[in-house]
């Protein structure tokens, strides 16, 4: 991070993303009608998803990076046999997507709040 971002903070930081977006469909194969969640976490997105039982399938998550809306592939948060990540195994498949190396206790994302908003 550079000077400035950590003194403002990792929101300001032009190569981590500004936030995250969950949309899940209330209905089985019908995205007519979805439902939206935001966090500045995906770590605080996904383990909100995990305590409301959304099932990790029938969710997409995406990115607010650089003025842009991008699809996160589920390899990134979900497990081999497609379950919710836990918070620290999410660590290593997101920082490296930003070009940086995860090491113990260097989350870019700590000055964050893990609250999420949503339905």
């Amino acid at each position: 991070m550079g000077l400035i971002s950590r003194m403002l903070g990792s929101k300001y930081d032009k190569n981590l993303p500004y936030t995250y977006q969950a949309v899940v469909d209330v209905l089985e194969d019908d995205d007519s009608l979805q439902v939206f969640y935001f966090a500045d976490t995906i770590c605080g997105l996904t383990q909100d998803l995990a305590r409301r039982g959304e099932n990790p399938r029938a969710v997409a998550i995406f990115e607010i990076f650089q003025g842009k809306k991008s699809l996160i592939p589920q390899s990134c948060y979900l497990s081999e046999d497609g379950e919710w990540l836990p918070r620290a195994a999410l660590c290593c498949p997101m920082t490296s997507r930003y070009g940086a190396p995860s090491h113990e206790g260097s989350c870019p994302f700590r000055d964050r709040s893990a609250a999420v908003c949503g339905p």
